[in-house]
């Protein structure tokens, strides 16, 4: 709407008013419809002539469809708008006329629609309240001398037109009150939702701020922690250089208790090293970038066992997969933790006569996959605490064919972090002695094939 367009409606905006003129027409084709519904169902009734008005009806109705499809176009315009109401109160009198006119009092009652109409179309009720009036007492002026011949005199006509200027003035105070209450409760409620956006606006805003700042912070602290796990290593591996060329060349110059301490400071900075390694593996690949996408857990479960070869082999054990379904995943991710999880049971079954099986189904919307192994298994006491950072089972209580098995407590994290930032979840089961189940739900996806 433009400054140039002086009979647009002021007081809407473009978008309410079309769906408001668009009910208003819609309503009228559908009160139309019964009310020549209702013309034809009687006309034996109350003799009606239909086919005097079945044109006018049919018209009329095919008028208002056609308004209400062009509302857009139309409804900014006054003008366009008290052509519509004329056009409807002529229309509604016509009907009434050939009806039967002032003889048919009850359907008096049509020229209550261009009353509520108006003030749908935010135009004057009470203007074509006494619009409708004049029309009907145009009809009475024109039914005159048939109403003197049935003993109506002109009095009475008179009475007639007054009560119906009236009862349509009454109708539209009503409406126009009722009226006035929506537009206060609707201009309340968008004022409500106007505030209630801009508010969320800044909120989303300001979240986003946060969201962008914490995100900052992590990427600060992985940088932070990447960089000294990295630099301890070489502090380490010249300590390790250190002790192993002390521990060789002057072997015959210590004594018992100098040669245990310098093995011992080997076996404690190679714990340190493996444990700097395996975290700044964890932070390599929980920190990875890389896109979701379909996979194959047969084809990641097939990589792990290749590359655990060695090992797999070193231990004499055996390992089966069967039926791995797809899931939609980071497929490097969901590499590790295949590997981790074989790697963690290649570790922990018996020499010679290890068994291991990883296996997966759908289940209630659920991808399913488990590692079992015939190992020592996992007490109950270190369930939960196997998956935090650095926690083992302690050495005395996993020994493997006599001996403590190696390792840095990494391995399961990484596995945890990995699969909850899938969604997902991890638990082991499995008794003390008894062998291990590690089990990782997924979800599905949208559309498994």
């Amino acid at each position: 709407m433009t400054a140039t367009d002086a009979g647009a409606l002021p007081s809407l905006d473009a978008r309410y008013a079309v769906e408001r003129a668009r009910t208003a027409t819609l309503i009228a084709s559908v009160g139309l419809s019964c009310y020549f519904a209702f013309v034809a169902a009687t006309h034996q009734i109350f003799l009606f002539s239909v086919a005097d008005v079945a044109p006018l009806f049919v018209a009329t109705i095919a008028l208002n469809l056609a308004m209400a499809v062009t509302a857009h176009v139309w409804v900014t315009w006054r003008r366009a708008i008290y052509l519509y109401q004329a056009g409807m109160v002529i229309a509604c009198t016509v009907i009434l006329h050939r009806l039967g006119g002032v003889m048919m009092g009850a359907l008096f009652v049509s020229y209550v629609f261009p009353v509520i109409f108006a003030e749908m179309l935010d135009s004057s009720v009470f203007g074509i309240a006494n619009v409708c009036a004049t029309a009907y007492a145009v009809m009475v002026w024109v039914e005159r001398e048939n109403l003197r011949d049935v003993g109506i005199g002109a009095d009475q006509q008179r009475g007639f037109v007054i009560f119906a200027f009236a009862v349509l003035n009454c109708i539209a105070l009503y409406t126009n009150r009722y009226g006035h209450q929506i537009r206060n409760l609707t201009r309340h409620l968008r004022e409500k939702v106007a505030e209630r956006t801009t508010e969320l606006t800044t909120l989303n805003a300001e979240l986003a701020a946060k969201a962008q700042a914490l995100e900052a912070k992590q990427a600060e602290f992985r940088d932070f922690v990447y960089t000294v796990t990295h630099d301890l290593k070489g502090p380490l591996s010249s300590i390790l250089l250190t002790a192993d060329m002390l521990l060789q060349r002057d072997l015959s110059g210590l004594d018992a208790e100098s040669r245990q301490n310098v093995e011992r400071i080997l076996r404690l900075a190679g714990v340190a090293e493996d444990m700097i390694r395996d975290l700044l593996e964890l932070f390599r690949i929980t920190s990875l970038s890389e896109a979701p996408e379909w996979v194959e857990l047969s084809g990641l479960a097939r990589a792990a066992v290749d590359a655990l070869r060695p090992q797999i082999a070193a231990k004499g054990a055996r390992v089966d997969v069967n039926g791995l379904p797809r899931v939609w995943g980071q497929p490097r991710k969901l590499g590790r933790v295949l590997a981790n999880l074989l790697d963690n049971a290649v570790k922990y079954v018996p020499a010679g006569r290890g068994r291991i099986e990883i296996a997966g189904e759908i289940a209630a919307g659920e991808v399913v996959l488990s590692v079992r192994d015939n190992g020592i298994g996992v007490p109950d006491a270190y369930r939960r605490a196997i998956f935090d950072l650095f926690r083992r089972v302690p050495a005395e209580e996993q020994l493997v064919d006599g001996k403590a098995v190696a390792g840095t407590g990494v391995g399961l994290t990484a596995v945890k972090r990995i699969v909850e930032a899938h969604g997902g979840s991890v638990s082991v089961a499995g008794a003390a002695g008894g062998g291990s189940c590690f089990t990782v739900r997924l979800p599905a996806g949208e559309a498994q094939p």
